[in-house]
């Protein structure tokens, strides 16, 4: 049975530089998605080429019925997956209000992983690969307050426990107290904090199956990326293809910085 690879959020440059390396080196099947149609599309017409198997599939994190729709059709061609790369990052948008995107933040790069993880991994094949994108923000220092650097990083940590801090946090954003609380300002830090929590929490779920999961910070890339060089997100898709492709497999459960060293 032919292997399959799952780009999840090929929209962004730093998504198409990675599907791209992974359309010249991967022995196999690649599936990618976008939230946007058209965009999607754009990006099969300029990457699909003869014998390559490159197939596209619109999924919305935010949006179950998407990722079902996404799980079913894998399903229905009886196939299974080795490799899965999540790109996916919430955008800021203008005009709302702070705890707007407090909300928004959470719901893609917490809230939408976590329901993805229970969706489709129980497609994985053993030894198969999962990476997590986060970034230098997903180091726990960002957090500010000691106390809750360590509940997030309590190798006992549930899901429901977690899901619980991350509530007490969008509370204190919505009285306007994130600050005094120990949270800092920056919800993009937070939100890429917790992303590594789900990380780890899928890393103990699933490593007795033979799966490996980790997250890595492919560099500084802010999201203002138009002001940035191709360069820079060929650069930055290097460490993720790294963990696709060449770590060992005894490499998991960990948050791996841009020049392959393991973070604690």
């Amino acid at each position: 049975m032919c292997k399959v690879a799952l780009v999840v959020g090929a929209a962004s440059n730093l998504g198409y530089q990675v599907l791209r390396k992974l359309t010249d080196t991967y022995q196999g099947k690649i599936y990618f998605t976008t939230e946007d149609e058209s965009a999607g599309y754009n990006i099969l017409q300029n990457l699909q080429r003869e014998n390559l198997e490159l197939n596209y599939l619109h999924m919305d994190i935010t949006y179950t019925k998407t990722i079902v729709k996404l799980r079913h059709y894998i399903q229905d061609n009886d196939e299974r997956i080795d490799l899965i790369i999540n790109l996916t990052d919430y955008v800021m948008e203008k005009n709302l209000s702070h705890f707007e995107k407090v909300r928004r933040t959470l719901s893609v790069n917490f809230y939408g992983f976590i329901n993805f993880g229970k969706l489709i991994y129980p497609l994985l094949n053993e030894n198969a690969r999962v990476i997590n994108v986060s970034g230098p923000a997903g180091l726990l220092a960002t957090i500010e307050n000691e106390e809750k650097r360590r509940r997030l990083s309590d190798p006992t940590l549930t899901e429901d426990q977690l899901v619980a801090i991350l509530q007490e946090y969008e509370d204190a954003a919505r009285r306007g107290v994130e600050k005094t609380e120990g949270w800092g300002m920056n919800v993009h830090a937070v939100s890429k904090v917790a992303l590594n929590a789900v990380t780890f929490l899928q890393h103990r779920e699933w490593a007795d199956k033979g799966v490996v999961i980790n997250c890595v910070n492919p560099g500084n890339l802010s999201q203002r990326e138009g002001r940035k060089t191709t360069k820079v997100f060929e650069k930055g898709a290097n460490a993720i293809l790294y963990l696709a492709m060449e770590a060992p497999l005894t490499l998991k459960g960990n948050f791996v910085w841009s020049n392959y060293s393991v973070i604690e």
